[in-house]
């Protein structure tokens, strides 16, 4: 019997058990010269609870050492197998995500230890064949890979050392004359004045004394080879003409074509480089100018393309509402009158006279003959019992006089009293993060598009056309009836032009991140929203508009709060005169008071996400344009 703890852990289907307890039963359990079932049962359990510590390690250990001391069972080979497989799957998925983090060491690793653990097993026989094949780059990407070697720029080797020059005769002669003292051959181009000179200096190096009478010469120098250097006038045309030039190409992954252009300017006003061109849909710079001009160049572009700060502003956005309404007070009767009560009620029992009989047979009442009497008796039994109603009668405070001429004094309605409180607190909570970069503008947007019609236009024919081509045809039809058929009504046809308007919050922040680790914060508020009125059918609109500047240290949070909106009201409605008087508010009138308002509160923290350096100044370079040193 195959153990369903093995299978419920694993979460292995049925088939998958019993191909593992086929794969069980074939397999060769490891002898063992005396069978010990205790102690077998003992590494099970200890294996089990391994296993659901997820130390599958271990756990396999346990199994095997319960297969060992109790070959007859076929549960302990089972969990020794599923162990393995189980332990080989994470393996191989650690082998992986490896891989996939560039770590290609610590892949093949796993994947040697988890063909340790059964070199036969089908997944890694398979990840093994797949990294192989990964390894085996194809032709294109060999010739890809391949270097394209370059020669180095010519060095002079000038002789180490000191020497005191002290030379007289022409430019040409001193420069020979200065070359020789140090090993190197000058060759002088025939264009240079043969100007007399004096050069006079004193335990000077090469790298020292031939800038100089280069300068003083207007001359510049060109590396021909490691011991030979041509001189030249110094001059535009010359310098294209002898100098050599290197060209380079320097990527500039990510950026637009007016930053291209930007750099482009910067190269060639500069360092005074011609042939420079950009390619916009790669983000190339192809620069072609001297080795040390392209130094200075490369050094500078590392500079401006190292990128700027990055800011992560959090900004939270809390709307409260707020609104309570209180009534108190009694609604007194706002009317008094007299009626004949025994009219009053002749009426009603007439009115009801059915009812009234009816009630007489049940034993209700009994008459009394005494029609006055009998007459009160039935309206009173209509009003009470509620199968009749009369506001004039039921509303009674006063009676005066006795009989047919009973006069009754009524309320014109009935007094009723008030206690009612109504409240109610809605917040609502955006939590919203931009990541933006130094001097990098966002806009934030919360609320709705409302449509307004800005305009309208008619289309089709109007009543005062159709009506001036009555009469007239064309080739017998008339014209009326063509302007139908074609445009499909003759009444005409108006058509709005919709603009959306954002209502609601909008936010335009601009973060600068500072030398001294404060962040600066331009905030641009605007809140619009709708009036309730109108103008020719267009909604009018209420803006307001919050323009600031924030400093804050990185990781403080900033909080702007803004009242939209206060309104409060209240009325009292009783008798005039008692109604207005303390004391009387509360027991002859009724008051209604209502309380609204709406707050905003604005919450910013910036963190600074990525720094630049914060030196004020980059490297110096040292760029001398005229003069090939050496």
């Amino acid at each position: 019997m195959i153990s369903p703890g093995i299978c419920n852990r694993f979460l292995l289907p049925t088939l998958l058990c019993g191909v593992a307890f086929a794969h069980a039963q074939s397999a060769t359990t490891p002898p063992s010269a005396k069978s010990d079932p205790q102690r077998a049962q003992a590494a099970y359990l200890a294996g089990t609870l391994l296993l659901d510590h997820q130390e599958l390690a271990a756990a396999e250990k346990q199994f095997l050492r319960a297969a060992t001391l109790d070959p007859h069972r076929s549960d302990y080979a089972i969990a020794l197998n599923l162990t393995r497989d189980h332990r080989i799957t994470d393996l191989v998925k650690a082998a992986a995500q490896a891989r996939l983090a560039n770590n290609p060491g610590k892949a093949d690793a796993l994947l040697a230890e988890a063909r340790a653990i059964d070199p036969a097993n089908d997944l890694v026989r398979e990840h093994l064949d797949a990294d192989k094949q990964q390894q085996q780059p194809n032709a294109t990407e060999i010739h890809r890979n391949q270097e394209i070697a370059l020669a180095p720029p010519i060095q002079l080797a000038p002789s180490p050392g000191t020497q005191s020059l002290h030379f007289r005769g022409t430019s040409s002669q001193v420069v020979s004359k200065t070359g020789d003292a140090f090993g190197i051959h000058v060759v002088v181009d025939g264009g240079i004045e043969a100007q007399p000179i004096r050069f006079d200096l004193d335990d000077v190096t090469y790298a020292q004394a031939m800038p100089i009478l280069l300068q003083m010469n207007h001359l510049f120098g060109v590396v021909v080879a490691p011991k030979t250097l041509l001189v030249a006038k110094d001059t535009i045309e010359n310098r294209d003409k002898f100098e050599r030039q290197i060209e380079e190409t320097i990527y500039v992954p990510g950026s637009t074509t007016e930053q291209l252009n930007e750099l482009v300017n910067i190269v060639k006003n500069i360092f005074e480089v011609k042939q420079i061109a950009t390619s916009p849909g790669s983000g190339m710079l192809v620069i072609r100018a001297p080795e040390p001009t392209l130094k200075s160049v490369n050094y500078t572009l590392a500079d401006l393309l190292d990128g700027g700060s990055e800011v992560l502003l959090e900004v939270k956005l809390l709307t409260i509402d707020k609104s309570f309404t209180r009534n108190l007070g009694a609604n007194t009767p706002t009317s008094v009158g007299a009626i004949s009560v025994a009219a009053e009620a002749k009426s009603l029992v007439a009115a009801n006279q059915s009812i009234v009989n009816q009630a007489i047979s049940q034993g209700a009442f009994v008459p009394t003959g005494n029609v006055a009497t009998d007459t009160l008796t039935e309206a009173a039994y209509l009003i009470f019992s509620g199968l009749a109603t009369d506001a004039k009668l039921s509303n009674l405070f006063a009676i005066a006089g006795h009989g047919l001429s009973l006069v009754g004094f009524y309320l014109g309605s009935g007094a009723t009293y008030n206690a009612a409180l109504s409240s109610s607190d809605a917040r609502a909570l955006d939590d919203i993060t931009i990541r933006l970069g130094d001097r990098q503008s966002g806009t934030l947007k919360v609320g709705q598009k409302y449509p307004i019609t800005t305009a309208t236009y008619s289309s089709g024919v109007s009543s005062a056309t159709n009506s001036a081509l009555a009469g007239v045809s064309v080739n017998g039809v008339s014209a009326s009836s063509l302007l139908n058929q074609y445009l499909g009504s003759a009444s005409s046809a108006t058509v709005p032009q919709v603009q959306y308007e954002d209502l609601g919050l909008t936010l335009k922040t601009t973060p600068y991140a500072m030398k001294s680790g404060l962040i600066r914060i331009d905030l641009d508020l605007k809140l619009e929203a709708l009036t309730g009125a109108s103008n020719n059918n267009i909604p009018i609109l209420t803006n307001s508009n919050f323009v600031s500047e924030i400093t804050v240290p990185e990781g403080a949070t900033a909080v702007m709060m803004s009242e939209l909106s206060n309104s409060e009201s209240a009325s009292v409605s009783g008798i005039p005169g008692l109604a207005s008087l303390p004391g009387f508010q509360e027991t002859l009138a009724d008051t209604l008071k209502t309380t609204s308002s709406s707050e905003l509160v604005l919450m910013i923290t910036p963190h600074l996400v990525r720094r630049r350096a914060s030196s004020i100044a980059s490297r110096r370079i040292p760029f001398a344009g005229a003069v090939v040193d050496n």
